[in-house]
C-alpha cells in the first residue's frame, strides 16, 4: 500500500460513511440529531446524504424517481439503489462517532500541514517561531471547540426519545432495556447495562470485583457484544486465564501446573477455540492516563464495534494534570467525570471498578461470630466524586472469615430504579460468580 493510500484510510473512512448512509435511507429522522454529521461526508456521499434529509423533511418518498427531480446526479442515485437495502451491524451512533473522529483527524491533520507552512514557508520571511506556535495553538483550540460533543441544549417539547421509551416499555413488559451480562435479578434491578452510563463496582481488596468484572466481559461475549477490558493490575495473560477458568470450568492453579485431567485438556481447549473468536480486547497499559484510555476506547467503538468498556480499577488510572498538583481525591474526581462524559460520547456502558477501604469495624453478630459489616457509600476512597458521577454502584461484599463462598451485589445508588441486594455464589476454583434469591430494599 503507498502512503498516499494510507494517508486517505487514515483520513477518510468510507466504510462508515456508506454505513450510516444505508441508515439514513431506512431513517432519515437520524439526520435531525446528527445533522452536522453530513458535512464530514465525502461529496458525492454528502449531496445524497443532503437529498434524502431534503426529501423526508418535504414528506416526499425516498425513491429513485425523488431523487432524479430532486436533481441528484446519476452516481448519486446508484449509490442510493446500492446502499438502501441493506441493513448495516453497526448502528447508527457508533458509526457517528466514528465519523466525527475522522473529520477531527482530517481537522488536525489540516491543522498541523498549517503549523508546518507557517514554519518553514509562511511568508517572507517565514513565521517567528512563537507566532507560528501561537497560530497552531489558535487553530488547535478552534478544533477542539468545534468538536460536536454529545448532550447540549435540547428544548422540553422534543420527546420522540421519551416516547420511544415509553412504547418500547409498553410493548416488552417485565424486560430489561440494557444489555444483559448474565447476572439476571441484579439485571432486572439496574435494567442491565444501559448506553451513556457510568456503572461503578466497588469491593474492598481480594473480595473479587475483577472475577464479577471478567463474568460479565464472558456472557457479553456469548451474545456477541464486545468489551474493551482496561486492566490496569493484572497483565494480558493473567486476564486471559482468569476468563478462560471461566469459561471452561478448569481451575486456573491446575492449568498453571500443568496435571490435568484429559477431559480438563480437552475443556481448555474447546475454551480457547471459543475466546479467540470473542469481540474482546485488553489494554493492560500500566498507570495508563485518561487521555490515552479515553482514545483506545474511542477507537474500540467505532473500529471494532465494543458494546461495552470496562476499567479496573478507576484509581489505578492516571489524571491529565501532573500528580504533583492534583490531591489523589481531585485525581480521581477528574478521571471518574472523564469516565462518565466518555460514557455519554460514546453511547456505550462504561463499568469503573473501584477499590473500598480495605476492612469496616468487625463486630460480633447475634450468635456471637465475629463478622465484617457490609459495604456502603462512604466505604469509596475519595468517594465524593465518584458517587456524584455513578448512575448506578453496585458494591460487592464477601465475608472471607465466615464463609467464602457466599457473596451479596449491593446495589446502593441506582438512578433507573430500586436499590437492593442480590446474593452471589463464589467458586473459588473457577473465581467466578453465580445467583441466589433476590432482597429488594
Amino acid at each position: 500500500m503507498s502512503k498516499a493510500q494510507k494517508t486517505r484510510e487514515t483520513l477518510y473512512d468510507l466504510q462508515s460513511e456508506e454505513g450510516f448512509i444505508s441508515h439514513v435511507c431506512n431513517n432519515p429522522k437520524i439526520l435531525a440529531e446528527d445533522h452536522d454529521v453530513i458535512d464530514s461526508l465525502t461529496a458525492e456521499r454528502k449531496g445524497l446524504a443532503e437529498a434524502l434529509y431534503d426529501l423526508a423533511s418535504q414528506g416526499e418518498p425516498l425513491t429513485d424517481e425523488a431523487l432524479r427531480v430532486h436533481g441528484c446526479s446519476d452516481r448519486e442515485r446508484d449509490l442510493f439503489g446500492k446502499l438502501a437495502p441493506i441493513t448495516p451491524p453497526v448502528s447508527s451512533r457508533k458509526l457517528v462517532v466514528a465519523l466525527r473522529e475522522v473529520a477531527a483527524r482530517r481537522e488536525v491533520a489540516t491543522a498541523a500541514s498549517q503549523a508546518f507552512s507557517d514554519a518553514t514557508e509562511g511568508g517572507s520571511p517565514a513565521l517567528e517561531p512563537i507566532e507560528a506556535l501561537e497560530a497552531a495553538t489558535s487553530r488547535s483550540r478552534a478544533i477542539l471547540q468545534g468538536r460536536s460533543l454529545s448532550g447540549g441544549v435540547s428544548h422540553i417539547g422534543e420527546l420522540s426519545e421519551l416516547v420511544e421509551d415509553i412504547a418500547w416499555r409498553a410493548q416488552n413488559p417485565n424486560q430489561i432495556k440494557g444489555v444483559p451480562f448474565g447476572f439476571h435479578k441484579l439485571e432486572g434491578l439496574i435494567d442491565g447495562l444501559q448506553a451513556s452510563k457510568l456503572y461503578l463496582l466497588g469491593a474492598r481488596p481480594s473480595v473479587g470485583k475483577t472475577a464479577l468484572a471478567g463474568d460479565m466481559v464472558v456472557n457479553l461475549a456469548r451474545q456477541g457484544v464486545g468489551s474493551i477490558f482496561f486492566s490496569c493490575e493484572m497483565s494480558d495473560l493473567q486476564l486471559k486465564q482468569r476468563l478462560l477458568a471461566t469459561l471452561s470450568g478448569v481451575n486456573p492453579t491446575k492449568s498453571l501446573s500443568g496435571a490435568l485431567l484429559k477431559s480438563e485438556l480437552n475443556d481448555l481447549r474447546q475454551g480457547i477455540a471459543t475466546m479467540k473468536d470473542w469481540p474482546v480486547w485488553i489494554d493492560d497499559t500500566d498507570r495508563i492516563n485518561i487521555d490515552l484510555l479515553r482514545s483506545r476506547a474511542r477507537k474500540a467503538v467505532s473500529k471494532d464495534g465494543v458494546g461495552c468498556i470496562i476499567v479496573d480499577y478507576i484509581q489505578l488510572i492516571k489524571g491529565v494534570e501532573p500528580k504533583s498538583k492534583m490531591s489523589k481525591r481531585e485525581e480521581v474526581g477528574e478521571v471518574s467525570g472523564a469516565l462518565k462524559a466518555l460514557s455519554k460520547e460514546l453511547g456505550v456502558p462504561v463499568v469503573a471498578l473501584a477499590q473500598l477501604r480495605r476492612t469496616g469495624n468487625a463486630y460480633n453478630s447475634s450468635s456471637g461470630a465475629t463478622e465484617i459489616p457490609k459495604p456502603n457509600l462512604e466505604s469509596l476512597k475519595e468517594s465524593g466524586d465518584l458517587e456524584q458521577d455513578a448512575d448506578c454502584v453496585i458494591l460487592l461484599h464477601r465475608d472471607m472469615s465466615k464463609n467464602a463462598s457466599e457473596a451479596c451485589a449491593i446495589v446502593a445508588k441506582n438512578r433507573s430504579g430500586a436499590c437492593g441486594e442480590v446474593s452471589l455464589s463464589f467458586a473459588n476454583d473457577t473465581t467466578s460468580f453465580s445467583e441466589s434469591p433476590l432482597v429488594t430494599t
